[in-house]
């Protein structure tokens, strides 16, 4: 289910709809001409796609359409709907222009399709121009094929499309064609190959189109495998280019450098986390790099090297004949110039011989070995070795970011050699005296032990212990902060038209459409310091009708985090989110709702009887969008229905999404007159779960449910107050 944004913004124009009469006034006739016009909606991706244009939609767009003449750039008549266009337009005799548009602009869509049609024509003096302007699709269009070579090597794959302006998803079973509304001036879509091996690991590519407004880019996605010492292998795009014109290239998409790390029993070591081996051990390590083209940079830097005899950076490429037998020597030998994982690549081999590794653990302690490597394709991988040298039989590990709340995280540690008493973990907040401790809990060769009632934004240490032994390994990490919004209380704002949701000289954090409204001296969220939870004032949200005499629309009160940017025809384009990196576990408010039941306006969302108030936030990680030079986690364009935000999967807006609560109040929310506290719970479970950290929060307010369809009923009040965000 799509969650809209629930806010219009509004700025209300009256246009003189022509400048003549088609009906009346016969002088004009004796001055020029008429136009005689017709049209066709044409949909040129039915060949290949698994949704033809039906006589229904085919109905609907003939209904929906909007037709526009210009006489240069002033437009001089407009209608709504084929049926709707005279037989005869008059027009004074010159040139002119028709642009004829239907369907949904939106900015990434599986469904969602915009048609254009777009002609010159020339009126003469006295006689009938026929005309028949063709609306094709005129988005960019992406239809991902799946060669069957994948199924051989992947478990599953995607390949996930972005824009700057939206992003779509394209599953291994997804049949559907994908719909792109492209910025002139920005038209690239970068496309990411994501894929799990049936043997081992994730693999992935990436590249980039710069997709042309009505084409058609079949993509044929193969796996093409290459022999190498490790396996391997390219994917490979056959494109098809269907539009203007008809062309075909290829891209060839070539995989990030491959660093990889084994021990003497051909067991891979997983280099994301600290890697533990006992005092004394003398086993070698094998290191390999691939590329799928030229190697251009391969450097291993390691302080300890020096201790040994060797230099703290090698740049592996330049070392002479001379430097790689010195180096075998003090244990560091080099293979070069192998099978790579492309017939254009390089294979690599280093092994760190016993000579070095005896050396390295023959005292407790960690050696840092960070290896960084780029090919000729600007393709790079950096790595950190982390090996940890122990006498404990379980050494304190590095926790993952993730696993760390504003009060509670989750400690890890590596089990070395078997335990001989029972193993527990002790912590405290950094050199501040006493620790605490912590029975651990054994999973396969590792322990983790839950703790709660951490402090917020503070450091704490931990070790992990064997009885009453400890590791010689201390781990830190810092708990979140307790993130707060600001003006949460809505004491603060300024300004008339339109008002503003914060002081003179103070930062914006909270905006609102009263942008839009203001321009006809109204204000659709405004303070009011009569009813109130706490301090001088609430901020209300009305829902209004906003315009001169009969000539307007309707306008939900709302409020949101970010920033209202431009408005658009009487749209709004507004940027969504502000900076959090903390997690809460609930939204707790003071409320105070009073849905109107008369006054109704529009007709969208089933409303009959009375209106309904909405409240949600949402915790995310959105990549960013760009709107007006800045960059925003989401950007709002009122105009487009189906690019407002959306908790659904798939859409940019709901995969960003980490944690999600909302609420959408029915009927009276108040305690005897007064503001009524509202506790929103955040769901994590069902959206992005709890192995990602947000980056940004967006908190949503409206007094009108379906406001972003102009429906809701004149009158309906919502009050906020005392905003709090709850941490566990």
């Amino acid at each position: 289910m799509i969650m809209k944004s629930l806010i219009r913004y509004y700025i209300l124009c009256v246009f003189i709809l022509s400048f003549y009469s088609c009906t009346r006034d016969n002088s004009l006739f004796e001055n020029g001409g008429s136009l005689s016009l017709s049209m066709d909606m044409l949909d040129k991706t039915n060949s290949v796609s698994s949704r033809a244009l039906s006589p229904e939609e085919e109905t609907k767009l003939n209904n929906e359409c909007k037709i526009r003449i210009f006489s240069g750039d002033v437009l001089v008549k407009k209608y709504q709907g084929v049926n709707n266009i005279p037989q005869q337009i008059l027009l004074a005799s010159g040139d002119y222009r028709v642009r004829v548009t239907a369907g949904d602009s939106v900015a990434a869509d599986f469904e969602k399709r915009f048609f254009e049609g777009v002609k010159d024509f020339k009126i003469s003096k006295g006689q009938v121009t026929e005309l028949n302007v063709t609306c094709a699709v005129s988005n960019t269009v992406l239809n991902i094929v799946w060669d069957e070579s994948l199924k051989e090597v992947f478990k599953d794959y995607q390949v996930t499309a972005t824009s700057s302006t939206g992003e779509l998803i394209f599953t291994a079973d997804n049949t559907k064609m994908g719909y792109f509304s492209l910025p002139a001036d920005n038209n690239t879509i970068k496309l990411s190959f994501k894929g799990t091996k049936i043997s081992e690991g994730d693999f992935d590519y990436e590249s980039e189109i710069n997709g042309n407004p009505s084409t058609l880019y079949n993509l044929n996605y193969k796996f093409q495998s290459t022999p190498s010492d490790v396996g391997g292998g390219v994917i490979k795009i056959d494109v098809d280019e269907t539009a203007l014109g008809e062309s075909s290239s290829s891209i060839v998409l070539k995989q990030r450098p491959v660093i990889s790390l084994i021990d003497k029993n051909e067991e891979k070591i997983d280099l994301s986390k600290p890697h533990t081996v006992q005092v004394g051990a003398q086993d070698p390590f094998t290191l390999t790099v691939a590329t799928s083209s030229t190697l251009k940079s391969f450097v291993i830097t390691n302080n300890d090297f020096t201790k040994w005899g060797i230099e703290a950076t090698l740049d592996m490429m330049a070392l002479t004949d001379e430097d790689i037998e010195n180096l075998k020597a003090k244990g560091i030998e080099l293979k070069k110039n192998t099978p790579a994982i492309s017939p254009d690549g390089a294979f690599w081999t280093v092994i760190f011989n016993t000579t070095l590794i005896s050396q390295i653990t023959a005292v407790e302690g960690e050696c840092i070995t960070n290896i960084s490597v780029s090919d000729e394709n600007s393709k790079s991988r950096d790595v950190v070795w982390n090996m940890v040298v122990s006498n404990s039989t379980v050494v304190t590990s590095q926790l993952k970011d993730y696993t760390v709340w504003t009060k509670k995280a989750r400690l890890t540690a590596e089990v070395v050699a078997e335990p001989k008493g029972t193993v527990k973990f002790r912590y405290r907040a950094k050199e501040s005296g006493d620790w605490l401790f912590v029975d651990a809990v054994r999973e396969e060769a590792s322990y983790y032990a839950d703790i709660t009632g951490l402090t917020p934004n503070t450091t704490y240490e931990y070790q992990v212990m064997d009885g009453e032994t400890q590791s010689n390994v201390t781990c830190e990490f810092i708990t979140d902060p307790e993130f707060q919004p600001e003006n949460s209380s809505f004491e603060y704002t300024s300004g008339s038209k339109p008002i503003l949701i914060y002081g003179d000289g103070q930062s914006m954090w909270w905006d609102t459409g009263n942008h839009g409204s203001a321009t006809m001296s109204k204000n659709v969220t405004t303070p009011d310091a009569g009813i109130k939870h706490s301090g001088n004032q609430s901020i209300l949200l009305t829902s209004q009708f906003v315009g001169l005499g009969p000539i307007g629309k309707f306008a939900a009160g709302n409020l949101f985090t970010g920033k209202y940017l431009k408005t658009d025809g009487t749209d709004g384009v507004l940027g969504w989110g502000r900076p959090c990196v903390s997690r809460p576990k609930a939204m707790k408010l003071w409320v105070k709702y009073l849905p109107s039941n008369s006054g109704k306006e529009g007709s969208h969302g089933g409303l009959q009887y009375e209106d309904k108030g909405t409240i949600y936030v949402a915790i995310g990680d959105w990549k960013g969008q760009e709107a007006e030079g800045e960059t925003w986690p989401f950007v709002v364009r009122t105009k487009n229905a189906s690019s407002l935000f959306s908790t659904e999967k798939g859409t940019y807006s709901g995969d960003g999404i980490i944690g999600y609560g909302g609420i959408v109040l029915e009927g009276n929310y108040e305690d005897n007159g007064n503001m009524k506290e509202l506790i929103i719970p955040i769901d994590y479970e069902n959206h992005g779960g709890y192995e990602r950290k947000p980056t940004s929060i967006i908190i949503v307010a409206s007094s009108s449910l379906y406001g972003d369809y102009f429906t809701g009923f004149i009158g309906s009040k919502l009050w906020l107050d005392d905003i709090e965000l709850v941490y566990e």
